[in-house]
């Protein structure tokens, strides 16, 4: 079956980047494909950039303020307006990514009906495995690898294939709630408890270029600006996102524990930082 495949690709003033992804997917073999690219105010070219390359294109734009949610979301109420076959297939995909020429024809191949399928996931310069998928223990709020032959819970949104018939039953994404970081853990949880199958197959291969993402460790000497990544919407931490996330996704009897955890644990970040800062005074005295 060739069924036609709708790309969501979000990107975002990296027109190098997206490029390297653009000239990967020109030369798919697959060619029953339409690039959704969700251009969330790029002010580089990046649009008329990937216009001068991909014929079977929609271009979605926005303002700079819809992050990694928002512009999927935009991307699935474009499909809603569409006349879409059930058995057409949604790839939610990041622009820093490299792609064999098959892939796309390779995650239509492997994906069946209740299933989201994920690609396996490289760095693109050392080639070691980075994600197989991910087991969350709801009773220890723990994202972990899992072991050889244990399901995963949930998936990522980089490189993951679904029916259309499965996504309008899975549902959208919750941009206000959770704008960027774990909004995809928590719409492949959801998934997994609606019934879904969540499979990463080994024979998908993609190639990230993890130096390209948000902030994991902040480097700050002043308060204020540590203050303000933590808290933004790059920060991996950012502990008012764990909190909207645990109440989306996390069993109510785990809540009141995992919430203090959370902020107990932010804080002393926080008192850390401020020692540190004081610390550094002290010895330019």
């Amino acid at each position: 079956m060739n069924a036609k495949v709708f790309i969501l690709l979000p990107v975002h003033n990296r027109r190098a980047i997206t490029e390297k992804f653009v000239d990967c997917l020109a030369a798919q073999t697959y060619l029953n494909y339409h690039l959704i690219l969700i251009d969330d105010g790029s002010t580089d070219g990046t649009s008329e950039m990937v216009r001068s390359r991909i014929g079977n294109l929609t271009v979605l734009t926005g303002k700079g303020d819809w992050w990694w949610a928002g512009s999927l979301q935009q991307g699935i109420d474009w499909l809603k307006d569409k006349t879409l076959c059930d058995d057409d297939i949604v790839l939610m995909i990041n622009d820093d990514v490299e792609i064999f020429t098959d892939f796309i024809a390779t995650g239509c191949a492997l994906l069946n009906h209740g299933m989201l399928l994920q690609a396996t996931v490289y760095d693109d310069t050392t080639r070691e495995i980075l994600d197989i998928g991910v087991v969350y223990e709801y009773k220890k709020m723990l994202f972990r690898m899992p072991k050889p032959g244990e399901p995963v819970n949930c998936l990522t949104t980089n490189g993951l294939f679904m029916r259309w018939r499965d996504l309008q039953i899975i549902g959208g994404f919750h941009p206000k709630l959770l704008p960027h970081y774990l909004s995809d853990y928590e719409f492949t949880m959801r998934a997994h408890k609606k019934g879904f199958r969540l499979v990463v197959a080994p024979e998908l291969k993609l190639f990230w270029n993890r130096k390209t993402t948000g902030f994991r460790r902040i480097e700050e000497r002043n308060l204020l600006p540590f203050l303000r990544k933590f808290f933004s919407k790059k920060a991996a931490g950012n502990p008012l996102y764990w909190t909207t996330f645990l109440f989306l996704s996390s069993p109510a009897r785990y809540l009141p524990i995992h919430l203090v955890k959370i902020w107990k644990g932010s804080l002393g970040a926080i008192v850390k930082q401020r020692q540190r800062m004081h610390s550094i005074k002290r010895k330019q005295i």
